[in-house]
């Protein structure tokens, strides 16, 4: 099923996926002032530049379609990604990256999912390059997290897989009860 633009379900799922990007903007500032080495702060800068553009294309999606755009991260759930990313900084470079790992894990699966359900042209192009972006990043850590031996195959890096799992459905249930509320609130405002 393709959504219509006025869809409640839609500006919620919009409205969710531009809070998600305001989740990283922190976590991205803390992990690029705390990476030691300048490649891979400057991978991150340029990741954090993807999620601005995200900001902004979301924005401009969920304006065109009535709603009202919500500057604002997820709450609790954005706190708790930035407290993930905070804990690893007296650890150094992998400490860090594995956070960021542990983080981005949830950005890669949420816009998978979003970006795979049947959608308008124009929101389903966003979807889909914003979730490309996310996948991008996720491999870059993966692989990065890899040359410094601490990637899946290692304990610490399985460790870290399963942790950003849990960390990451937890995030989504929560996540999702907001959206929930969200659509039914757009739902009664334009019933009203």
């Amino acid at each position: 099923m393709i959504a219509r633009t006025d869809d409640p379900a839609l500006l919620a799922e919009l409205t969710d996926l531009l809070q998600l990007e305001y989740d990283a903007l922190p976590v991205y500032g803390l992990a690029i002032a705390a990476l030691r080495t300048a490649e891979y702060r400057d991978a991150l800068a340029d990741f954090r530049d993807d999620h601005q553009r995200h900001i902004r294309e979301l924005t401009v999606l969920i304006r065109d379609r009535g709603g009202i755009p919500l500057p604002l991260p997820h709450l609790p759930t954005g706190l708790f990604k930035l407290a993930v990313q905070a804990a690893a900084l007296p650890g150094g470079d992998r400490a860090i990256l594995l956070a960021f790992k542990s983080n981005e894990w949830q950005s890669k699966a949420k816009y998978a999912r979003h970006a795979a359900r049947g959608h308008l042209p124009e929101v389903a192009a966003l979807l889909e390059r914003n979730a490309g972006d996310e996948a991008r990043h996720y491999a870059w850590a993966c692989a990065t997290l890899d040359e410094l031996r601490c990637g899946s195959g290692s304990f610490v890096g399985a460790a870290t897989d399963v942790f950003a799992r849990i960390h990451g459905t937890n995030a989504d249930v929560v996540e999702a009860a907001g959206r929930t509320a969200l659509e039914a609130t757009v739902r009664l405002t334009r019933a009203a």
